[in-house]
């Protein structure tokens, strides 16, 4: 067997290091007490990426694209109290670590800002 071949069926055998989690995951809300309300509208949670879930909507971004040092833009598949639709939001992560939310699927303001809960998420 070639080098390169021999080579290449190891390291399929090896596991992948695991993507460095984006600044933007995480679990998040409208405000610190919000956090700890289990039946607040106003948390929103970040994983693997790519997948946004707020308490009615869902989303999943198929495109995310940097835009600046810590934003990004995403187009977003959503389904929320039976409808499905999509969004093409701006995420940031500001200075002072909150969470801004330009032209979001959900809320009734074009910006939404959340600061970050330091609380696991139960599910």
């Amino acid at each position: 067997m070639r080098a390169a071949t021999q080579l290449a069926i190891i390291l399929s055998f090896v596991a992948a290091p695991a993507w460095a989690a984006q600044p933007y995951e995480g679990f998040w809300a409208s405000t610190k007490k919000d956090c700890h309300d289990q039946d607040s509208a106003n948390r929103l949670s970040i994983e693997g990426g790519n997948r946004l879930y707020w308490y009615e909507t869902r989303c999943r971004a198929g495109e995310i694209t940097a835009d600046g040092k810590l934003g990004w833009k995403m187009k977003l598949a959503c389904e929320g109290e039976g409808e499905r639709f999509r969004s093409n939001p701006r995420v940031s992560v500001a200075a002072d670590g909150r969470l801004v939310i330009e032209n979001g699927p959900v809320g009734q303001a074009k910006r939404q800002t959340y600061v970050r809960c330091e609380i696991t998420k139960k599910r």
